[in-house]
């Protein structure tokens, strides 16, 4: 492994220019790298003291900052703007006050406001990373050529801003480089976590405009939106382009710097049991114990297979060893999966899902699965406080022939809860399948129900539960699906609801064919931030101050309370929103 290329961005958000020799130091980055940033008024600054992304005018809130010109000679930085301007160039001192109010004046001339506050030029000599304690961004163009390749779009590998293009590493292989050491000559690097990608992507760094939407791409293709990984220096040194890049060992000394995520790594299978159901159940360690930290029962973790070929998979059980799924092995992605032997290694990320038994467990639930749909039955069971505290806990699942191995399991799950309130009905589809009138009698008295399954099996749900009086706000699905299945498909079946926007005091009708709630929003003139439109990002939450949502396909990205991803939801009802 070695360098290929390197790039410097004087000028944060601004273009960058190659380097081929260049001094990095401890605690900081390359020599001159995001030297300056210029605020967008949305705050007050301080006196070059690392600051958000959020508060700087920078490549994902103004598009045109590409079609700018940047050369540097520390501490000189000359910039120019763009030719249609007809702008002379302008040379400043980094280190010169005058010079930067000069500077920030000349930016000013032609960068519309963001927000209200003083704009100024800050000189940030640690480097205004977007990470705070990351100094230096790595990006791998075979990952990045992988993308091209099934997405079909031109992502050249300067889309990612990264300092150093590497050579000699195979798609998908630096994520396991999380946790590592890495040796450049004298310099020392930590790799401490993967690069969630923003709409920065989507410009084209030849043309300067924008031709694509980079975070949708990774999150159709890749099933999330990382691209690169983030390195903060341990010991300073001289990079050059062709330096061999060695791997001394693990970040012991810097375990500090590698924040929990629910990123891409590399897990381990350390056991493997094959069923005669035709289903393979894996254990995958986790080499940071993320998902010891984070899950939660009713999550799920996302598979990501170098084909590229990535599924969701409920987690049936975590403990100190790793977590457990278990797949169903049909398909290309399933089969692959089941594949795999002891000790092989596989990409992951999680885990995800909102559909967590906290949230679907009420005093009167039904959880009715078909098929593989029992792991999210397991799942969500694994809360055993939360279970009990139903008042009434309806099992219902449909599958073929005799009771599967995992239906045995959650057999045991449920004699260990040791209470009444929960009873298990199985119904074999060998000599007929149910039908809605017959699950609708199986609901009973249930106020809430959880579906999991295939699409069709979840439609027949849907009009089980409107037979038994149950309103689709109380019903919570998880339905299989490919990652390009249309959104629309899945959520067919949802009625008409009113939305209602608080602040904006707007108001309409939303039907099915609107599609998500962003894109209804959007329609009615209101304008949600939003990024990868994925459901990865978290960008387009809003308030969700009345009613409820559902999510045809469950959203990776984390929520604050009552907020919803409005680029993933539907209304399960009337609601209304804080915007």
């Amino acid at each position: 492994m070695k360098i290929a290329q390197m790039f410097r961005f004087p000028i944060k958000g601004l273009p960058g220019e190659v380097v081929t020799s260049v001094d990095i130091s401890k605690g900081k980055g390359l020599e001159g790298d995001r030297r300056v940033a210029f605020g967008n008024g949305t705050t007050e600054l301080g006196n070059g003291e690392w600051e958000s992304c959020l508060n700087f005018t920078i490549l994902k809130n103004n598009k045109s900052l590409q079609k700018w010109e940047v050369h540097s000679e520390p501490p000189l930085i000359t910039m120019t703007a763009p030719a249609a301007n007809c702008a002379q160039p302008l040379t400043f001192d980094v280190g010169n006050q005058r010079d930067l109010d000069e500077a920030g004046a000349y930016l000013s001339r032609f960068l519309p406001p963001q927000g209200p506050n003083p704009r100024k030029l800050v000189s940030a000599p640690q480097g205004m990373f977007d990470s705070r304690l990351s100094g230096v961004s790595i990006i791998n163009p075979n990952t990045v050529a992988e993308l091209s390749r099934v997405s079909g779009a031109d992502m050249d590998p300067r889309r990612f801003r990264g300092n150093l293009l590497v050579e000699g590493l195979p798609a998908f292989a630096e994520y396991g480089l999380i946790g590592k050491v890495l040796r450049i000559g004298k310099a020392r690097i930590a790799i401490t976590k993967s690069i969630a990608r923003c709409s920065a992507t989507s410009v084209n760094p030849h043309t300067t405009e924008v031709d694509t939407n980079g975070p949708r791409l990774l999150a159709t293709h890749f099933g999330h939106i990382h691209c690169g990984i983030y390195g903060t220096v341990l010991e300073s040194g001289k990079l050059e382009t062709g330096a061999s890049i060695e791997i001394v060992g693990e970040a012991n000394d810097a375990e500090d710097l590698v924040p929990v995520k629910l990123s891409p790594r590399f897990m381990t299978v350390v056991r493997k049991d094959n069923y005669d159901t035709g289903v393979a159940e894996l254990l995958l360690q986790d080499p940071f114990k993320w998902m010891q930290k984070e899950y939660e029962p009713g999550m799920h973790l996302r598979i990501h297979l170098p084909d590229p070929l990535w599924r969701n998979y409920t987690i049936t059980s975590v403990d100190d060893q790793g977590a457990s799924i278990a797949v169903r092995i049909q398909g290309d992605a399933s089969q692959k999966i089941s594949q795999l032997n002891e000790g092989d290694q596989v990409l992951a990320s999680g885990p995800y899902g909102v559909l967590t038994s906290a949230k679907v467990l009420g005093s009167r639930t039904a959880i009715v699965s078909a098929g593989i749909g029992i792991t999210t039955t397991l799942g969500v069971l694994g809360d055993a406080t939360a279970a009990r505290s139903s008042q009434r806990l309806r099992i219902i699942h449909v599958e073929r022939g005799r009771a599967s191995t995992l239906y045995s399991r959650l057999e045991q799950v449920v004699d260990k809860l040791s209470t009444a309130s929960i009873s298990m009905k199985r119904v074999d589809t060998t000599s007929v399948r149910p039908d809605a009138v017959e699950i609708a009698r199986e609901l009973g008295d249930s106020q809430s129900v959880m579906v999991c399954g295939p699409v069709e099996f979840t439609k027949m749900v849907f009009e089980a539960c409107e037979r038994a009086g149950i309103p689709t706000s109380m019903i919570h699905s998880e339905i299989f699906a490919s990652p390009t299945t249309s959104l629309e498909r899945l959520f067919e079946n949802y009625p008409p609801a009113e939305v209602s926007c608080r602040d904006s005091n707007k108001k309409f009708t939303w039907s099915a064919n609107a599609g998500v709630l962003l894109g209804a929003l959007e329609e009615h003139g209101l304008e949600p931030a939003s990024l990868c439109r994925s459901g990865s990002c978290g960008e387009c939450a809003v308030k969700l101050l009345a009613g409820k949502v559902s999510y045809p396909l469950e959203p990776s990205a984390r929520m604050e309370p009552g907020d919803v991803l409005t680029c993933m939801a539907v209304p399960a009802g009337d609601v209304e929103l804080g915007m």
